[in-house]
């Protein structure tokens, strides 16, 4: 795949149409305003300088979840289609459900989308399968020292659950803090100082992106 930072993973949660665009059935206000940040960091996985890996809603009318919040990102339906701007082709895609088979050789792919069907996208099975193929398959040591941007929304529920999901199991965080919005932007800046107490790092779209290039950006 040739990237500059094998160690450095782009993760991107929920750019979805449903939160993401007025008129969704869960839009989270103000969401839109980011999206042009959110486009440049994965414009890197467009270019071949970052890997991608986006968690994405793909619910059944029947999920737990929908019993305390509105329905949302219902599989199959455009609210539930990752924005243009949230996309990088080729892409994988990997189910929420047990058996899949995940490839041994991700160099044809710049973005791999897990569905989930909770907040938590470490409750799809395959995540964890995920990170551990990626070790040998052309991330270049995974499991040891790597660090993922986590960004998109919402910053107190998803975000904050992939993030730390990250960091208990080992890895470097860094939240984009101009890529990411909430539904309560009280409640997820304290969640954010939170998650900086546990080693998290608060970066800008413009940071990232020096990490991802090896190249300085001006604010």
């Amino acid at each position: 795949m040739g990237l500059v930072s094998p160690k450095t993973i782009l993760w991107e949660v929920d750019v979805q149409a449903d939160f993401m665009l007025p008129g969704g059935r869960l839009y989270i206000p103000g969401a839109e305003m980011i999206i042009a940040n959110i486009n440049r960091l994965v414009d890197c996985a467009r270019k071949d300088r970052g890997f991608l890996i986006s968690s994405a809603d793909a619910h059944n009318p029947d999920d737990l979840e929908l019993r305390d919040w509105p329905p949302h990102c219902l599989k199959g339906t455009p609210g539930a289609d990752l924005l243009p701007e949230a996309c990088a082709s080729p892409r994988l895609v990997i189910p929420n459900k047990k058996g899949f088979v995940i490839p041994q050789d991700f160099l044809p792919y710049r973005q791999v989308m897990l569905e989930k069907n909770s907040l938590d996208v470490f409750d799809n099975p395959n995540t964890k399968a995920l990170l551990a193929r990626m070790s040998p398959a052309c991330l270049s040591d995974i499991q040891s020292g790597s660090l993922f941007i986590v960004f998109g929304v919402a910053t107190e529920y998803c975000v904050s659950r992939t993030a730390e999901g990250l960091l208990c199991r080992g890895h470097s965080v860094a939240v984009v803090n101009d890529a990411v919005r909430a539904i309560d932007e009280k409640k997820a800046q304290h969640i954010l100082e939170d998650l900086r107490s546990r080693g998290a790092q608060l970066i800008s779209t413009n940071e990232a992106l020096a990490v991802l290039t090896g190249h300085p950006n001006k604010e």
